[in-house]
């Protein structure tokens, strides 16, 4: 009697946990950057999301966004506009976040190379500059030095690969990425890891070093675009550690001219393993941000944009006009 009854309050709870993980799913679309034009890029057979804006024939910049829950191209919403003053910008949501599709599949450091370096070649079709923030600054090393010809210069934003994020998760980590690939206790965990207290407490204590940077609003961006059907997926592999990668063999083949940019708060990557990366390769050149965390890009994009740009057209004609 008691086991039926155990089993049939389990049985219970599964179920409530089932109706209120497709009740969260109940959300509007993703946030959109503004002033660009969307478009889709089909690779492998899956449609990647992405936007575009500036004058054709102008330089290209290719703004890859951070791999963690709620990534998307929204992320460079204060770059976006302000960089096509001057270049051809293309702002791509990679697989499994933002507006692009997001298949039950596993991820690994390879997906974000290969699509970095896919886009670039059919989609872009001449070489670009790349801007790359935080983990996926890491991932993307590999297509710059398996196609240096594709990408122009580069711009690293926090970086892991030397010092955090460098090392496989092993059996722990295909643990966890089992347990949140799991329909209903996988679903359950993914959900409280992005409510709206987890969301605040993520990008709070991790992302911005100014807490008035954490409004209402940008929590409520983060929430719909992690709760989209399949939204779980990538996040998974991050948390997982399945997407880590080490360069201390990639990053010193890296011949591109590299601006490394970090925030001075930064806590997850702190600044101290900025260092590194200048002793490693010397066509990297350093700017530290102060009063800003691992997104130096929104908490003083005024400044890093103006960077951004004053590097990219460093050597060209038009960098003294």
């Amino acid at each position: 009697m008691k086991l039926r009854t155990a089993v049939a309050g389990m049985v219970g709870c599964l179920a409530g946990l089932s109706a209120l993980n497709r009740r969260l799913r109940k959300v509007g679309e993703p946030a959109r950057l503004a002033g660009g034009e969307e478009r889709r890029y089909n690779w492998r057979g899956w449609r990647l999301a992405y936007q575009v804006a500036g004058e054709v024939g102008a330089p290209p910049v290719l703004l890859v966004h951070g791999s963690y829950a709620g990534a998307s191209s929204y992320e460079f919403r204060k770059n976006f506009r302000e960089l096509s003053e001057d270049f051809r910008v293309y702002a791509l949501d990679l697989l499994g976040c933002g507006l692009s599709e997001r298949p039950r599949r596993s991820y690994g450091p390879e997906d974000v190379a290969a699509q970095v370096e896919d886009f670039a070649r059919e989609e872009i079709g001449s070489q670009a500059h790349l801007v790359a923030s935080s983990l996926s600054a890491a991932l993307v090393v590999p297509a710059a030095v398996r196609n240096p010809r594709l990408f122009k210069k580069l711009v690293l934003i926090c970086p892991t690969g030397l010092g955090s994020l460098d090392r496989s998760s092993g059996a722990l980590g295909d643990a966890i990425h089992g347990f949140f690939r799991t329909p209903v206790l996988g679903d359950a965990l993914y959900n409280a890891l992005v409510s709206r207290r987890g969301l605040r407490y993520f990008l709070g204590g991790m992302s911005y070093h100014d807490q008035k940077f954490v409004t209402q609003d940008l929590v409520e961006d983060y929430y719909r675009t992690s709760h989209q059907p399949g939204a779980k997926h990538f996040p998974a592999a991050f948390v997982s550690g399945k997407l880590n990668l080490g360069l201390s063999d990639l990053w010193p083949r890296v011949p591109h001219k590299t601006l490394i940019a970090w925030g001075q708060e930064a806590r997850t990557t702190p600044v101290s393993q900025a260092s590194r990366f200048a002793r490693l390769n010397p066509r990297a050149e350093m700017r530290i941000f102060r009063n800003a965390a691992l997104l130096p890009h929104d908490e003083r994009a005024e400044t890093f944009n103006q960077e951004a740009k004053k590097f990219f057209l460093k050597g060209t004609r038009r960098a003294g006009t």
